[in-house]
């Protein structure tokens, strides 16, 4: 019996991948609007029951999507706090390579950008992903050790919640050649920016 639920365990995870995979083969050849659950299970070799079993509606497998390449991101966000944050060159190496790696996954991140507009619920559902990364950016950088419940902190919460998405934001739009995110005076900018928060200026 054990072997029979490890192998029917396997199974239920192999079926879930493939789905997985396969939403992303489509949503980046055909756009996440143009794909279906019908499609989806279809190219993974399933039967729609077996993608309901797995996901409960297509913006299910997008967050999921979301969750694993944040998952992966977060590491690389949160580097900056183990390295001399204080000093410029440092700052502005780091997000150069985040920069970096976001355009090494262009593909995924323009899919979840339109996600992001196609699904109502989507954005709601990812704003955890900021709060916790705020929280884990105040154990090492006093600046960002703000409690957004206090009245006290409210000004500087906001401007950590705003700084944060910026750099993630801009690093999405710059992997995905959108808008003026691409320029090379943005690192500059973002830098001059998380500085002036990190060193306490209310202006920066």
């Amino acid at each position: 019996m054990a072997g029979l639920r490890a192998f029917n365990q396997h199974r239920k995870a192999s079926s879930r991948e493939n789905l997985l995979s396969a939403a992303i083969t489509l949503f980046c050849r055909e756009g996440y609007a143009a794909v279906g659950i019908e499609e989806i299970a279809r190219e993974a070799g399933v039967s729609r029951v077996t993608f309901y079993r797995h996901f409960p509606t297509k913006a299910a497998v997008a967050l999921e999507l979301f969750q694993r390449v944040s998952a992966e991101g977060t590491p690389r966000m949160l580097q900056i706090a183990s390295l001399d944050w204080r000093d410029r060159d440092t700052v502005r190496q780091w997000l150069a390579d985040f920069f970096a790696a976001d355009r090494d996954m262009q593909g995924i991140l323009r899919v979840l950008s339109q996600a992001n507009i196609e699904e109502t619920d989507f954005s709601q559902a990812v704003q955890p992903f900021i709060f916790n990364l705020i929280a884990a950016f105040g154990k090492s950088i006093p600046a960002f050790a703000v409690d957004p419940d206090s009245p006290a902190d409210q000004r500087r919460w906001v401007r950590a919640w705003l700084l944060i998405y910026t750099i993630l934001d801009q690093s999405n739009r710059a992997a995905t050649r959108s808008g003026m995110a691409s320029n090379p005076m943005m690192i500059e900018v973002l830098a001059d920016s998380f500085l002036g928060f990190v060193r306490g200026d209310e202006n920066g």
